[in-house]
């Protein structure tokens, strides 16, 4: 990547951040193929009243539309946190070589919706069955999408 997979991370979480200051929820991720980004995506799933509008769908579907095509192979999907069930299936079937995420599941506040544990244990289960497909990768500032948004939520 003409970019270090640190500078990605860093730029997914500040798409995070954007979204959050523009109202929306603190997630963002980008798509990256052949040493350059070909799409990013912000969560505007409630904005849009659209469940599945998460931030790696977004990013999926417009490097699918950038490149004219269907399938990733060899992309990387950089994520301000951990994907969840959806997302990460999303990637899978668009061929996504590679997840790479900044924040872990844990990080993620409490965002004002009933905890669904079925889809904990769909995410659970994904993480197992990933290997090193997708990674954790420990980035400084990842936590403050998540607190900027509580912030946010409370005024």
């Amino acid at each position: 990547m003409n970019q270090t997979e640190s500078e990605l991370l860093r730029r997914a979480v500040q798409l995070a951040l954007d979204n959050v200051e523009n109202g929306g929820e603190p997630f963002g991720a980008l798509v990256v193929r052949d040493g350059r980004v070909v799409a990013t995506g912000v969560n505007s799933a409630v904005s849009d009243a659209d469940p599945t509008a998460h931030a790696e769908v977004a990013a999926v579907r417009a490097a699918c539309r950038e490149l004219c095509m269907h399938e990733l192979a060899d992309a990387t999907v950089v994520s301000s946190c951990e994907p969840c069930a959806m997302c990460h299936a999303v990637c899978t079937v668009a061929g996504v070589a590679r997840i790479v995420y900044a924040a872990p599941k844990e990080f993620v506040p409490d965002l004002g919706r009933p905890p669904r544990p079925d889809l904990v244990a769909m995410q659970t289960a994904l993480r197992g069955l990933a290997g090193n497909t997708v990674t954790y990768v420990p980035t400084p500032g990842a936590d403050e999408p998540f607190t900027r948004f509580a912030v946010a939520e409370q005024s």
